[in-house]
């Protein structure tokens, strides 16, 4: 049965929950509605993604595609993380894959090197500085993947 987003929601909180305490379950909270808030927010190119599989998380896909736009998961004893075009960010131009990478290596300290998965912690994205920066990248990327198709769209 794939689960509904607040479902899943739910189930990914209470996996936080397990290694997290204190004020830090409200800040990564936090940083999940964003992400859910924000994606929400546009309908046309973003849908959550029931997922059957064992590993609890959130994720969105672009609509139309089954392409996994970003995930939200958790790994025990490392906290909760979110990727951009998991697994490998393959859907991305090599100039796209170097912006991301460079917007989230100024906000983590884990530097992502050639070849890493597009991964930053919730510890980052607590910081309002690095949230802001991360939506507006996922923002400059949804706005090139629809400019994609609407190029393809007036060529057919």
């Amino acid at each position: 049965m794939s689960p509904t987003l607040p479902v899943a929601r739910e189930a990914f909180l209470a996996e936080v929950n397990r290694d997290t305490s204190g004020p830090e379950r409200a800040r990564f909270a936090l940083v999940l509605d964003a992400l859910i808030e924000w994606s929400l927010k546009r309908p046309k190119v973003l849908a959550f993604q029931a997922d059957d599989g064992p590993s609890i998380g959130v994720s969105f896909e672009r609509v139309g595609t089954k392409v996994v736009f970003w995930s939200a998961r958790v790994a025990r004893g490392k906290g909760p993380k979110l990727e951009i075009y998991p697994p490998s960010g393959r859907s991305l131009t090599p100039e796209e894959r170097a912006r991301v990478m460079q917007t989230l290596n100024a906000h983590s300290r884990e530097v992502l090197l050639d070849g890493d998965r597009l991964r930053i912690g919730f510890t980052a994205l607590k910081n309002v500085a690095g949230r802001t920066a991360v939506l507006a990248l996922l923002d400059e990327l949804l706005g090139g993947a629809r400019a994609q198709a609407e190029s393809v769209a007036s060529q057919a």
